[in-house]
């Protein structure tokens, strides 16, 4: 079975490298590294993670760690892409979200998703809506203007929503 595993950090230095030389997966990211985190784990590994999932959304857009990250040649994938649990009903909420959906045709959710993959940032919203699964992959049929772009970079609230 060969895919992506992702690794919490007290088995990422042991465990994620052995998964890959015993070939269970082909490569390997890591979840809640930041520049600190990343920056100290990558000279003690063989096998640098493929991918590095952070908590990223409008009102938490940590752009500082996203581009270290990207530097790397590691790619970011956004954790929480919608806000997350009991948020994201007030972000897709956001009246500027709302305005910039119109201007496009789109949802609020469908500009966040869109925004995150222009900023090179991976996204893998969940629903168990079908409607909503549509809409989620919706995104290639549009791109936002660099002002809209900016708009939503405006948002930011350094606003995390989970516990780490």
């Amino acid at each position: 079975m060969n895919g992506t595993a992702v690794f919490n950090l007290k088995n990422a230095e042991n465990g994620r490298e052995q998964a890959i030389t015993d070939g269970k997966v082909r490569s390997a990211g890591v979840s809640c590294y930041y520049m600190k985190e990343i920056d100290d784990f990558l000279p003690k590994v063989m096998r640098r993670p493929v991918l590095v999932q952070n908590e990223i959304h409008p009102y938490y857009q940590d752009r500082k760690v996203t581009a270290h990250i990207q530097r790397l040649g590691i790619a970011v994938q956004a954790w929480y892409p919608l806000g997350g649990r009991g948020y994201t009903e007030a972000l897709l909420g956001n009246k500027i979200l709302g305005c910039i959906g119109k201007k496009y045709g789109k949802s609020p959710a469908q500009i966040v998703l869109r925004w995150e993959l222009q900023n090179g940032v991976a996204v893998i919203p969940g629903s168990g809506n079908p409607e909503h699964i549509k809409e989620n992959i919706s995104l290639f049929d549009f791109e936002l203007s660099g002002e809209d772009m900016e708009i939503i970079a405006g948002l930011n609230r350094d606003e995390k929503h989970d516990w780490y």
